[in-house]
């Protein structure tokens, strides 16, 4: 139905999938349990399986459609790493983040990243008051 202000219609009642990740040193991949979807829009992060170096992964960039954005919910108890598909040439902030270079979540934080060209995601952290974080540049 057209609205008459020529604006696209509302929805209401739609609710994302929640899924959830467990940071992990094993070798990145588009599945497992340190994986997220392609479809994700919210993620919440379980407790590390070993220390801070573990990590989640980006879905393949190609995967998703330009702006498309991922709330992560860091609570792994502990800092982790955020990490692009390997040998993917993605980058989290400009930086090529398969394996080289990670960008740190630090806990109690939310990471909203975002695709923003065919090979980059931006990240930005705020903190539980809700004030942005010191922006992270991959290391």
């Amino acid at each position: 139905m057209a609205q008459p202000n020529g604006l696209n219609p509302e929805l209401h009642g739609v609710k994302f999938k929640v899924f959830s990740v467990i940071p992990d040193d094993a070798t990145p991949a588009v599945t497992g349990q340190n994986a997220i979807p392609s479809v994700a829009r919210v993620v919440t992060v379980g407790a590390v399986t070993n220390d801070a170096n573990d990590w989640i992964t980006l879905p393949p960039i190609a995967d998703v459609p330009l702006g498309h954005e991922i709330t992560i919910q860091c609570a792994a108890g502990t800092n982790f790493e955020l990490r692009t598909p390997a040998s993917s040439n993605t980058t989290i902030n400009g930086q090529d983040s398969d394996g080289t270079k990670e960008y740190l979540c630090t806990d109690t934080e939310t990471v909203v990243v975002k695709k923003t060209l065919a090979t980059g995601w931006i990240a930005v952290g705020y903190t539980a008051l809700g004030a942005v974080a010191t922006a992270v540049v991959p290391d």
